[in-house]
């Protein structure tokens, strides 16, 4: 206990713990420790159709632990990093229609770099994270774009995308919901309706709506637990010191 509660104590230390939901996928691991997989292609539809964000679309962040594909990083520091901002927006372009997972996992080294302006402890921690991203191949960005997608005849994009932008003014800044036709008459391709997305949850962060994975939340709990027992265990190890008396005594009988 000692051991794991000095290592737990280690700034610099990541926990690496592969999901249930990886634990179960029947031992085919998608993991790509090198990053040098095929890109992750973009969700598409039929001819016929084509991708638009889901009328109401919703974008959830559970924080720079739970950024790699299938695992969770844990350590001391998790949940107040000071590049915190780029991990919920991360999060927030994978749920983002029509954007590419290069793009969002690119945003998030160019965000953690400004961030960190230069800090070596908190640029080391970044980087961690930007290694997890290519851990896992595409199957969390998939789900997530199938989750935030959805497929409508060419006749009908238009005003899909300007009732999404409607939606996300309504939420969050009113007094900009006529700004929406015109909005969604520029970004007339799905890339650069993700762009626009993209702005707006940077100048609006609000949007994303912060929350903790629970497998994090069990791990961190369960790692808090072996830290406090390794107090507990240093504790009982440490030597009790000698009554004054008992000590006079031993010594006059010298």
């Amino acid at each position: 206990m000692v051991f794991f509660n000095s290592i737990y104590r280690s700034p610099f230390l990541v926990f690496f713990i592969f999901t249930y939901a990886h634990a179960n996928d029947g031992g085919d691991s998608n993991f790509d420790f090198g990053g040098g997989g095929k890109p992750c292609p973009n969700f598409r539809c039929g001819k016929t159709m084509s991708p638009v964000p889901k009328p109401r679309s919703k974008f959830v962040s559970s924080g720079c632990g739970a950024m790699g594909g299938g695992v969770m990083m844990m350590g001391q520091g998790m949940g107040k990093e000071v590049y915190a901002e780029c991990c919920d927006l991360w999060h927030a372009c994978y749920q983002t229609c029509g954007a590419s997972k290069k793009n969002c996992d690119d945003g998030f080294s160019t965000c953690s770099k400004k961030m960190c302006a230069g800090n070596k402890e908190c640029t080391s921690s970044a980087d961690i994270n930007s290694m997890m991203l290519n851990m896992g191949g595409c199957q969390k960005f998939d789900q997530a774009q199938y989750q935030a997608c959805q497929c409508v005849t060419k006749d009908k994009v238009e005003k899909s995308r300007a009732d999404s932008i409607r939606y996300f003014y309504k939420k969050y800044a009113p007094e900009n919901v006529g700004k929406a036709e015109q909005l969604a008459t520029k970004a007339d391709t799905s890339s650069k309706m993700a762009g626009l997305f993209k702005k707006l949850l940077t100048k609006y962060p609000d949007a994303i709506t912060k929350t903790k994975d629970p497998q994090q939340q069990m791990y961190e709990e369960m790692m808090n637990n072996v830290g406090k027992k390794g107090e507990e265990k240093e504790k009982e190890e440490e030597e009790e010191p000698l009554d004054a008396d008992e000590d006079l005594d031993d010594i006059q009988e010298l």
